[in-house]
């Protein structure tokens, strides 16, 4: 099939570039940032596009994957503005610009509770531009994708939990800093579904090979862990025994986000100590 992939140089775009050119799909990549992993190899064609910016004119795919967005939940209550244009107008623009049987809307968890941040805000309503713009859409929640497949992050603030602590494993930070212990919880951090980004695009995969669904997949498994089970992964894994600073919550954190009901496009082959192993070994 003929697929555009937005968002396609980014940490969860590249994996799915990779995986889906290897499916023998033919890929045309966009991405504001070219930058960041290199997926020449696997496309057809890749150009810049800042969503925000209206394309002007349609071209035809098979499928549309739209992976583009902003998604650091702190940053979003800062500047709530960026989150807007790039969820919700951006997601209206890409319809605009790629006719297609088949748009695929990949979203978050955290839009189960669009009033918690304007990050779960935004991604909420962009499913709704998807569903009210396209008839034979599907809509994905990711939930904390983690680990590695050959591909980089490029997250130069390190905020994602196990790539931080892969990194302090491998020398370039000293300490990891966690933020919150006083949540409602198990032991008083966070609690989230961690889910490698293998099964993520996989699965993704699957629900691009298959028929409109119209409705909501949770690609995830439902068992969540704490953000202290997550260290205790880590620092077993890698035999190392490392600092760990408690900070204050961050802006927009919730306790606990966690899969409701698996897709049954979902499939988990990964677990929390593959995605530990597979991050000290990519950060290297």
């Amino acid at each position: 099939m003929k697929l555009l992939v937005t968002g396609a140089t980014g940490y969860i775009g590249a994996h799915f570039v990779k995986v889906a050119a290897k499916a023998g799909h033919k890929i045309f990549a966009t991405d504001y940032n070219n930058k960041q992993n290199d997926i020449l190899q696997y496309c057809e064609k890749v150009f810049p596009w800042d969503i925000r910016d209206n394309f002007g004119r349609a071209y035809d795919y098979d499928k549309v994957i739209h992976i583009a967005a902003e998604t650091k939940v702190p940053n979003s209550v800062i500047d709530p503005y960026n989150y807007y244009m790039t969820n919700i107008i951006g997601t209206k623009n890409v319809i605009d610009a790629a006719s297609c049987d088949h748009f695929i809307y990949c979203s978050t968890g955290s839009a189960f509770e669009p009033k918690d941040n304007p990050y779960a805000g935004s991604k909420y309503a962009g499913e709704l531009v998807a569903k009210q713009f396209n008839d034979k859409c599907s809509i994905v929640r990711f939930y904390n994708v983690s680990g590695n497949d050959g591909m980089f992050k490029y997250d130069d603030e390190y905020s994602h939990l196990i790539r931080r602590a892969a990194a302090v494993v491998n020398g370039k930070f000293d300490k990891l800093y966690i933020h919150g212990t006083d949540y409602d919880t198990r032991d008083g951090t966070c609690i989230r579904n961690y889910t490698h980004v293998k099964d993520i695009v996989d699965s993704l995969l699957r629900i691009t090979e298959n028929e409109p669904t119209n409705e909501i997949d949770c690609l995830g498994a439902p068992e969540g862990h704490s953000v202290k089970e997550v260290i205790d992964a880590m620092a077993n894994v890698s035999r190392s025994n490392f600092e760990v600073i408690e900070g204050p919550r961050r802006p927009g954190d919730i306790a606990i986000s966690t899969v409701p009901t698996k897709s049954k496009f979902f499939l988990q082959y990964k677990t929390l100590e593959d995605m530990c192993i597979d991050a000290i070994k990519y950060e290297v």
